[in-house]
């Protein structure tokens, strides 16, 4: 007996070590805020309730979003809770994003003894994300409709870390979603403008 349970006690030891030692070299994960618009003003519109559809589907074979610790199409969902009120009358406002993707395609890079000392641009990141506003009545009939579609690309160096591609990808997806906003807010002031209080 006692020497089972001197196994135990020796397995125990090495089991936590094992996880004492993944514990030291699991890099953390990084964490990042969700854009928002809140420094924005709002814009208020001349209806009611807002609905939210995403309409995105599912991500392509060589999206990174389901590799990535922010989600493109998710922040994209958010802008109407800072970007849009709403007063006066029953009409429905419908924000639907349409596009929402972040896809990766690998560049060519130098290869051999050269390659050792080139620091090559080794993936190219392609952004891409669309949103549509439609004023409804009721019943469902559109009076006024705007949509918007942005994209943005940057190139990855081969000497850079997980955690600096990351951070360079979330950039880019911050700058990418105030492009959205600024082409939604002049496509509203230009050709919803009669719907809009301020």
């Amino acid at each position: 007996m006692m020497g089972l349970s001197l196994r135990g006690v020796s397995l125990a030891v090495a089991g936590g070590m094992a996880l004492l030692v993944a514990a030291c070299t699991t890099a953390p994960v990084q964490t990042f805020p969700d854009v928002t618009w809140r420094h924005l003003s709002p814009i208020e519109f001349s209806a009611g309730p807002i609905e939210k559809v995403a309409a995105y589907g599912v991500p392509a074979a060589n999206d990174l979003q389901p590799d990535l610790p922010f989600n493109l199409g998710r922040m994209a969902m958010k802008w109407p809770d800072d970007r849009l009120e709403t007063a006066g009358t029953s009409d429905i406002l419908r924000y639907s994003v349409t596009d929402a993707s972040i896809t990766t395609e690998d560049l060519k890079t130098t290869g051999g003894i050269s390659g050792m000392f080139t620091d090559d641009q080794s993936q190219k990141v392609d952004l891409k994300v669309g949103a549509k506003l439609e004023l409804l009545t009721q019943d469902g009939t559109q009076k006024a409709e705007v949509s918007a579609v942005v994209e943005r690309s940057r190139t990855l160096s081969e000497s850079m870390s997980v955690a600096e591609r990351e951070k360079a990808i979330y950039d880019e997806t911050a700058a990418l979603l105030m492009d959205l906003d600024r082409e939604l807010d002049k496509q509203i002031h230009q050709n919803m403008g009669r719907y809009v209080l301020n």
